[in-house]
């Protein structure tokens, strides 16, 4: 029923590498992985129950295995402290900001819009301001009902509710935070959960408070961030990287290592591009996330438009990634799993300068008729190596 999503297709899908089928079906939120852990049976269970309070509550999946001590799981939930604070803000009115609806605003928007002079103009102040608040590269595309969810999900009544967001909000900002190299590297470990939890709280204030200043210029704006739509085809039309086999946004200078947000609003806007540097072509070639992963959730051959199971998509031909069984073994050892960005070639260090160098020669590599030398190049140079937790607690801090 495409009355209710506009348009089947964009200008700009195929650029985008959007493969639309006949059968598309916006995506109840109802059926995410997540949210299914709380009121499917097939998903709820003790692991998955305890996986949820261990974010909040201390002590919860603490192991004597390296990785999985008190100390490791104390810095994990750390990291969803402004997390938490945003989550518990509303919980009275049966609302999850940031998770299950779009973040409440502390203000309303001042009285008097502030008078636009130059769109190109305030496109580049806004991207300032994105920048001053947190974000690691930003992007502006459009409204794109295809992405936005038809139902949320009440965590009160477990039970499915609407949406309250309105929809004559004609751009998106998308905002993106990179995750910690090095912490990343310690995956599968509870030391690495940090980079999810402090990957959010960034996120939930970053597109707060660009929300915030949108809405004291006069103009409305609305923070989400895993609420509302799917964030990586948003992240992709405003021009910040391609899709991966992993099923993650791949920027190429962060690669998959990155949280998105989104902020919708009416202020006016300049739009970016989509853009390509041939992710899709490599990762044809290259499987070593889907090699990588312990609960083989990842697809080893094409791109198909399948349906693995109520947590797919439906109605698009690409790589996906079997919720089920990623969820279980995350439930299982009581922490995210990141393995797939950890192995991911395109995960660098940009903070390094040699690395960065490199970084930039083998994306032109990777691009290139030569994508298994660039492969084997990536694998003889250890990039994507484990390193063992106990290691990085004892790494001397970058000056």
């Amino acid at each position: 029923k495409y009355s209710d999503i506009g348009e089947a297709h964009r200008e700009d899908d195929e650029f985008c590498g959007f493969e639309i089928l006949d059968h598309f079906e916006r995506f109840n939120q109802s059926n995410d992985i997540y949210t299914r852990g709380q009121w499917d049976s097939r998903i709820r269970s003790d692991k998955v129950l305890n996986w949820f309070r261990g974010m909040f509550t201390p002590g919860i999946g603490v192991k004597k295995s390296e990785g999985y001590s008190a100390r490791d799981f104390a810095l994990k939930n750390a990291g969803w402290m402004a997390t938490n604070l945003i989550i518990q803000r509303n919980r009275d009115a049966d609302r999850t900001d940031g998770f299950l609806d779009y973040i409440k605003e502390f203000c309303p928007p001042a009285q008097e819009k502030m008078e636009i002079e130059s769109v190109e103009q305030m496109t580049v102040e806004l991207k300032h301001a994105c920048r001053i608040f947190g974000a690691s590269d930003v992007g502006i595309t459009s409204y794109d009902p295809r992405w936005h969810y038809t139902k949320s999900f009440s965590a009160k009544t477990l039970a499915e509710k609407d949406y309250g967001i309105p929809e004559d909000l004609p751009n998106v900002i998308v905002v993106l935070a990179e995750m910690d190299y090095d912490v990343i590297r310690t995956y599968p470990s509870a030391t690495a959960g940090v980079a999810v939890g402090s990957g959010y709280s960034n996120d939930c204030a970053m597109t707060l408070s660009i929300a915030t200043f949108i809405q004291n210029m006069g103009y409305r704006a609305i923070a989400t961030v895993n609420d509302t739509s799917q964030a990586i085809p948003y992240a992709i039309q405003a021009g910040l990287g391609e899709y991966g086999r992993n099923g993650l946004l791949i920027h190429p200078e962060f690669g998959p290592r990155t949280r998105i947000g989104r902020i919708h609003t009416d202020l006016p806007l300049k739009h970016d591009k989509p853009i390509k540097f041939g992710v899709r072509e490599f990762c044809e070639v290259c499987r070593r996330c889907s090699d990588r992963c312990p609960p083989k959730a990842i697809a080893r051959g094409l791109p198909q438009g399948e349906i693995i199971n109520q947590s797919n998509v439906v109605g698009v031909r690409k790589w996906t990634v079997d919720a089920e069984k990623c969820f279980k073994f995350w439930a299982d050892q009581g922490t995210e799993c990141g393995i797939c960005i950890r192995e991911c070639p395109y995960n660098k260090d940009p903070a390094n300068h040699l690395i960065r160098l490199y970084h930039q020669m083998w994306l032109k590599l990777a691009a290139s008729p030569f994508k298994k030398l660039a492969l084997w190049l990536d694998i003889k140079l250890g990039f994507g190596t484990r390193l063992r937790p106990n290691v990085y607690w004892k790494t001397k801090l970058r000056k």
